[in-house]
């Protein structure tokens, strides 16, 4: 995928990591956990209470849903709240902190 950028009048290209050890056919899969969460962060804000109410390893999953959502150019987006309880949504990558850091950096990442 290719986002357009102001950096150097150019582009920045995003490279999307692939497991070679998942079928091509199930890339598009969700886990149930993972599925339980897009559905949450679609309703809206979810905390990391709510998160952790569907299973204590809810970065894994939403890593999940992050790779699941960037092929459409949208990111699950961090706000960093009190005494660790963070708030999640769903953006536009290009409006997200992970994009806005790759600006910062002015270079690629490929996610491995």
């Amino acid at each position: 995928m290719i986002f357009d950028s102001a950096l150097n009048n150019g582009r920045i290209e995003l490279h999307i990591p692939t497991n070679t050890s998942v079928d091509p056919q199930d890339i598009p899969r969700l886990s149930n956990q993972a599925k339980k969460i897009y559905v949450m962060l679609k309703a809206g804000l979810v905390t990391t209470s709510e998160l952790a109410a569907v299973g204590l390893q809810y970065n894994a999953r939403l890593s999940e849903v992050r790779h699941f959502l960037v092929k459409d150019g949208l990111m699950v987006d961090e706000i960093k709240g009190s005494g660790g309880e963070n708030t999640y949504q769903i953006v536009k990558l290009s409006e997200s902190s992970f994009w806005r850091k790759v600006k910062d950096r002015g270079e690629c990442w490929k996610w491995l």
